[in-house]
């Protein structure tokens, strides 16, 4: 079943619980977004697992470096998937994946400014990585006008061929969503996309509807 996960990058801990809250019956996992976490501190994870048990919460830290100490310190709070970055060394990388095996949950890769995002997932795949993130820069989108396009789903075909579990982020859209059909993805990332929308619990289930007509469980 591919999951569809929220995006929070507002700055405001409050507002990022309510959005958790009236989105929850229609996200499979709850993402505390980089900007959230570096306004209002790691607590956020732990109330948000703390009020969502039954999600998966993922604290989108990015780590660069330091891997294992920051990824323990997300998982101490309660997090279930903690991001490090596609154009850090393997070295933080192994750490990170080190750390989630010894809590028995998971890393993931943020592909953000990776090249060359299949031979780097072939990479961190025989680092033990096993989730991993092509994610459109928001930056490239908005000053260099990157657009999703069968390019960009052919690398993300490719990316899932080689048997990874592979999430999507950045720009995505409810009518984005045919482009990638048939493509096995273990998850959708959607942040101004439902959090931006005049009625973001609305847009959230509309979403929801249309990622199981595309893929069924």
């Amino acid at each position: 079943m591919v999951k569809l996960q929220l995006a929070m990058d507002t700055l405001d801990g409050d507002e990022a619980l309510g959005l958790a809250a009236s989105i929850a019956p229609y996200a499979d996992i709850i993402e505390a977004g980089t900007p959230l976490i570096k306004s209002v501190g790691i607590n956020i994870v732990k109330k948000l697992k703390s009020i969502h048990p039954e999600k998966i919460i993922l604290a989108d830290l990015k780590s660069s470096d330091v891997g294992a100490y920051e990824a323990n310190m997300a998982f101490t709070a309660g997090a279930d998937i903690v991001t490090t970055q596609g154009i850090t060394t393997l070295a933080t990388i192994r750490e990170v994946q080190g750390e989630a095996n010894k809590w028995k949950r998971r890393a993931e890769v943020d592909m953000t400014g990776v090249k060359d995002p299949v031979a780097r997932a072939k990479e961190v795949k025989e680092s033990g990585i096993s989730l991993v993130l092509y994610h459109r820069s928001i930056d490239e989108e908005l000053t260099q006008g990157a657009l999703w396009d069968e390019r960009a789903v052919n690398t993300v075909r490719e990316m899932c061929n080689l048997g990874l579990d592979v999430a999507i982020a950045g720009g995505i859209h409810y009518d984005i969503l045919p482009l990638l059909s048939g493509v096995p993805l273990y998850g959708i990332v959607i942040g101004r996309g439902i959090t931006a929308q005049p009625k973001p619990a609305q847009a959230a289930e509309k979403i929801a509807r249309r990622i199981r007509e595309i893929w069924p469980a």
